[in-house]
């Protein structure tokens, strides 16, 4: 190993303490890390010259006295980043510091089907939110889909976004590095990067409008060979309603009950419709309800036996309105796995999948693509600066 590649390193390293330790100080650093402290006076110096940290005064000397520290924090405000997420009918987008903190936060809908009225929304999106006295280094994009190299390679809500480069697109149109990535990965990634207990071995389920599962294995994201792991939703199995077997997909997701009683009601359906009919007993409503709780209770199952994570969460909005359906299948699965199931709820769907595009597009802007980061959790809006 060359001495640049030495040096390349120890900076990477020093930059990711210094990330998840500030305020902390080029002595407390130098201890860590068991490197030199002119080494790591050296590497201060090159982070402060690219922005990255800046000292904020005078820390508590030792019991023994001596000379006071000098207090560092990382420069979350380098710059920020733009995170979006492709809905069935609208575009989120959330901006970022490089830190995670939340800055700003919208809902853009999208008018027409087509794939390429989509992109457009996108890019109306991006221009809207953008921070003109502030750097833009990065943008992340979420898809209900399949990603292969940064590239939609198969788009399970929106026909015909996968014939459209979008990340060469954005990336010519904006001028910074551009990241794709699966929803439910992404928000894998927000239960590694974010959340206060950092999570080693999870996974997310979204039952939004597909089944799909983001692993976290050993605090790294488990993509499979072709990036199609956790892609469950055309799993077929018998018992779910039908004298043939379904795919699990056409019952266990917030999309499918929906779809169902719209038909069976002969109307248009809300959450708020089924919580009523479900409280009141509605034939129909107990019908769907059953089956999309025997799908999501195979899948968890299957997942709890198979992987044994010490936490499972969900994103879905139908579970979020009717809990005890979580419950009931919770109930269930207890005498399987021998335990308490570890399954929990996305408090927010959207911004949890948001947060986890900006941690991936942030660990690429600050090259820490590896390792323990420790995202904020927070809104700081550009007031507080």
């Amino acid at each position: 190993m060359n001495r640049v590649t030495i040096r390349q390193i120890n900076e990477l390293n020093v930059l990711r303490e210094i990330f998840n330790q500030s305020p902390t100080s080029r002595a407390s650093i130098s201890k860590t890390l068991n490197l030199t402290k002119s080494t790591v006076y050296s590497i201060f110096t090159k982070l402060e010259n690219d922005n990255l940290i800046y000292d904020i005064g005078q820390g508590s000397s030792t019991r023994s006295g001596g000379r006071k520290p000098a207090l560092t924090n990382f420069n979350a405000r380098a710059g920020y980043t733009v995170n979006i997420k492709i809905n069935a009918d609208t575009i989120s987008c959330m901006t970022n510091w490089l830190d995670g903190s939340e800055i700003t936060y919208q809902e853009t809908p999208v008018t027409g089907d087509a794939a390429s009225e989509y992109l457009l929304a996108v890019y109306q999106a991006i221009k809207s939110i953008l921070i003109d006295s502030d750097e833009l280094l990065g943008i992340s994009v979420a898809v209900f889909g399949v990603v292969q190299n940064n590239h939609i390679v198969r788009s399970n809500v929106v026909n015909g976004l996968e014939k459209f480069d979008l990340a060469p697109v954005l990336q010519s149109r904006f001028n910074v590095p551009v990241v794709l990535g699966n929803e439910a990965n992404l928000s894998a990634l927000y239960l590694r990067d974010f959340t206060t207990t950092s999570v080693v071995d999870g996974v997310s389920l979204s039952l939004i409008n597909d089944v799909s599962t983001g692993t976290i294995i050993d605090g790294k994201l488990y993509e499979g060979a072709s990036n199609e792991a956790g892609e469950i939703g055309r799993a077929c199995y018998y018992g779910l309603g039908a004298d043939r077997p379904l795919a699990v997909r056409e019952v266990g997701t917030d999309l499918a009950v929906i779809h169902q009683l719209e038909s069976l009601k002969k109307q248009s359906v809300t959450f708020a419709d089924i919580r009523r009919w479900y409280d009141n007993g509605d034939e129909d409503t107990e019908a769907v309800l059953h089956h999309f709780s025997m799908g999501v209770a195979i899948v968890l199952q299957n997942m709890l036996l198979a992987l044994n994570p010490e936490k499972v969460v969900i994103a879905s909005q139908l579970l979020r309105s009717i809990p005890e359906i979580l419950e009931e299948t919770k109930q269930f699965l207890t005498p399987v796995i021998g335990e308490k199931a570890p399954i929990e709820l996305f408090n927010d769907v959207n911004r949890s999948v948001l947060l986890g595009g900006c941690a991936l597009i942030s660990r690429q802007v600050l090259g820490l693509s590896e390792g323990k980061l420790i995202f904020k959790n927070r809104s700081l809006p550009i007031s507080e600066q």
